[in-house]
């Protein structure tokens, strides 16, 4: 059951299409598993998007200070030394205004919501698969 995100998530041709950019999407991949990262790297940099990876929500901290920039993050909700919930509120009280998407391997209405809670645009469970980044992409583009 997929929670919290875009729309409906289906793999119609209609929905495998990707709206046309010349701007490069960068994103920022925060996450403490590395088989996760590697899937979600892959992933990402197939849609021609530049990927940087942090394990922890301190590092994604540290990356604002001094001075990066992404237009996507998608961030773990449990991570040693700094959570999803608690980077996101950060990141979003130093005035950032990416998209962040949660991913969890947690499916329980209350941990999501709390995600959400925390200034998420939206929050898959994980791992991410083709139909929702498109969806996300897609929805990025939109903005």
């Amino acid at each position: 059951m997929e929670k919290m995100g875009f729309g409906n998530v289906t793999s119609t041709s209609k929905t495998m299409k990707i709206i046309d950019t010349e701007k490069k999407i960068s994103v920022l991949i925060v996450e403490d598993d590395l088989l996760i990262q590697k899937i979600h790297k892959v992933m990402m940099t197939k849609f021609g998007t530049e990927v940087q990876l942090t394990a922890n929500g301190k590092e994604a901290i540290n990356l604002f200070l001094s001075g990066a920039s992404f237009d996507l993050i998608l961030i773990d909700l449990e991570m040693p030394i700094m959570d999803g919930i608690e980077a996101t509120k950060q990141l979003r009280s130093m005035g950032v205004t990416s998209m962040i998407v949660g991913v969890t391997s947690r499916n329980h209405d209350l941990e999501i919501q709390a995600f959400m809670n925390a200034s998420l645009n939206a929050c898959y469970v994980k791992p991410l698969n083709v139909e929702k980044v498109i969806v996300v992409l897609n929805e990025l583009k939109n903005i």
